[in-house]
């Protein structure tokens, strides 16, 4: 990977792994700057089809959203009385 500063060829000082990913510490070798770089891990297949979360956690995930949705409804409703 390239420095930002200079464009010179920087090298991985420490990786920290990450859920879903990595995030490397990066220093250059000509400039000294240092830096961050993440690596994301999709789900994919070759059709495509194939669903990134389980119907479980879809649904949690959307009970999550219907909650916090209600929690601010009622927070102004609140707010307006």
């Amino acid at each position: 990977m390239k420095c930002l500063m200079c464009g010179e060829r920087t090298y991985v000082v420490n990786v920290i792994k990450m859920a879903g990913g990595l995030r490397r510490q990066r220093k250059c070798k000509s400039c000294n700057t240092g830096g961050y770089s993440a690596e994301v891990w999709l789900k994919a297949t070759a059709t495509g089809t194939e669903p990134v979360y389980t119907k479980e956690e879809a649904a949690l995930i959307k009970k999550k959203e219907v909650d916090a949705r209600r929690a601010n409804e009622d927070r102004r409703n609140k707010d307006a009385s």
